[in-house]
């Protein structure tokens, strides 16, 4: 009877979920899971895809899933920043970045400035696990960012539309409480400084562009660090640019 059981042409399909209760999000017998990864797929299509995340496993469980097609014109995954710019720089245009905020220590700034710095732009869809650790407001250095919490209710899909009418879109879930406000008030040479270090020089260059010590910049940087509540000088450069003080990345360089 068993054997009679399994040689059946085909199992009957899944039941509805009864009222009330939970479908798992990624449950592959969900209908909502399968039309929004159709949908996915298709968006996907115009652009080599390149991943970026500082976890071994994820890099692992990517680069699996695209040897099977479960993420289409999948060209690389990085653990590293320069493992993720090499691999853009090779991949066919267009090209479209999903980034992890665990790919470096200052949660991939310094990356998206790098990548948008490219002769080739790439298009970069920011993943998110701790907002509150990441001054990003998803309209400057990234063309969308998602909170990892939100993956898999539609927000990637919503995502990539935005980005394929080149518009930026921010998870609805992320509100700006999410984000340091910064209330900051520059003296010129400060103001001087930032602007300076946007454009990448080291505090001996800018030292030498203004005419004051090298140890007088340095001074400068952590005064700025501390007005901006930044971690590094990269950091600076970002909330300079969120809070209206420096114009975006690409008209710096």
């Amino acid at each position: 009877m068993a054997l009679d059981h399994c040689s059946a042409q085909s199992d009957p399909p899944p039941s509805e979920p009864a009222v009330g209760s939970v479908q798992p999000r990624f449950a592959l017998p969900n209908d909502g899971f399968s039309a929004r990864t159709q949908s996915i797929n298709a968006l996907l299509a115009p652009y080599s895809v390149v991943c970026g995340t500082g976890s071994w496993i994820e890099a692992h469980l990517v680069a699996r899933l695209g040897d099977v097609q479960g993420i289409p014109n999948l060209y690389g995954c990085g653990v590293t920043p320069d493992e993720v710019v090499k691999l853009c720089n090779q991949a066919s245009a267009p090209v479209l970045v999903f980034l992890t905020s665990s790919i470096a220590a200052d949660h991939g700034i310094d990356l998206c400035l790098q990548l948008k710095a490219l002769a080739n732009v790439p298009s970069i869809f920011f993943l998110v696990d701790q907002p509150r650790r990441l001054p990003l407001d998803g309209t400057l250095l990234c063309d969308a960012i998602v909170s990892a919490a939100s993956f898999g209710n539609g927000v990637v899909r919503d995502a990539l539309v935005a980005i394929s009418k080149g518009q930026c879109y921010r998870d609805p879930t992320l509100n700006s409480d999410d984000y340091p406000s910064t209330t900051v008030a520059l003296k010129p040479r400060e103001q001087q400084v930032l602007e300076l270090l946007a454009r990448g020089m080291s505090n001996k260059e800018i030292g030498f562009k203004l005419n004051i010590a090298a140890v007088t910049v340095r001074d400068y940087v952590q005064h700025l660090c501390r007005k901006f509540d930044a971690l590094n000088r990269t950091d600076v450069v970002f909330k300079a640019i969120s809070s209206g003080f420096l114009h975006h990345p690409s008209e710096l360089l």
